[in-house]
C-alpha cells in the first residue's frame, strides 16, 4: 500500500477521539449512578421521617430521623474528626456508635457528637392534615460529585435538586390516646 504523507498519524487522532469519548460517558455513567444512588436514600430518608411521624414524634425527633436515614447524602463527616483506617474502620468505631447518642440528644449537643458537611442542605416537609395517608418528603440539593467541571458543559448548576418521598398510613392518634 503506498501511504500519502497527508495520512501519517491520522489513526492516532481518531484514537484520541475515540478515547476521549469513552472517557465522557464513562463519567456520565459514574454521575447518573450518583444521583440515581442519592434518589434512593432520599427515598429511604423520607420513609423513616413519615414513620417517626406517624407514631407520633415531634418534629425535633423527625428531623434527627430524617438526617440519620441521610447520611450517605450528607457528604464529609466533620465532626468527629477522621482518624486513621479506612472507612469501614471510621464507620464503625467514630460513626456507628454515635447515632443512638445523636437521636437521644438536645438540639444544642447536636454538632458535637456527629455532624455531616450536607446535613443542612436536608429539607423535609409533610402536609399538615388528619388525612388516613401521610405524605412526606425530603429535598436535597444533591450536588455533582464527579467531573462536576465536565458536566457544567450539559447541566447549569453544581448540584441537582432532588426529592424522596413516602406515603404511610396516618396512625398516630392510636398511640397517643
Amino acid at each position: 500500500m503506498v501511504q500519502t504523507r497527508h495520512a501519517e498519524g491520522q489513526a492516532l487522532i481518531e484514537s484520541c477521539i475515540v478515547i476521549g469519548m469513552m472517557c465522557l460517558l464513562l463519567m456520565g455513567l459514574f454521575q447518573l449512578v450518583q444521583l440515581f444512588m442519592a434518589q434512593e436514600i432520599l427515598d429511604y430518608a423520607a420513609g423513616r421521617g413519615a414513620r417517626a411521624k406517624t407514631v407520633g414524634f415531634n418534629d425535633f425527633m423527625v428531623s434527627k430521623t430524617v438526617r440519620i436515614g441521610a447520611i450517605a447524602n450528607a457528604g464529609e463527616l466533620t465532626f468527629p474528626e477522621r482518624t486513621g483506617g479506612g472507612p469501614w474502620v471510621q464507620w464503625t468505631r467514630h460513626e456507628s456508635p454515635r447515632i443512638p447518642h445523636y437521636l437521644q440528644s438536645e438540639s444544642w449537643e447536636l454538632d458535637a457528637i456527629l455532624n455531616y458537611a450536607l446535613w443542612d442542605t436536608i429539607a423535609w416537609s409533610y402536609p399538615a392534615s388528619d388525612a388516613d395517608i401521610l405524605h412526606f418528603e425530603v429535598h436535597q440539593a444533591v450536588p455533582l460529585m464527579f467531573f462536576s467541571n465536565v458536566f457544567k458543559a450539559f447541566f447549569s448548576g453544581s448540584a441537582v435538586p432532588m426529592q424522596g418521598v413516602a406515603d404511610i398510613e396516618n396512625h398516630y392518634s392510636l398511640y397517643l390516646q
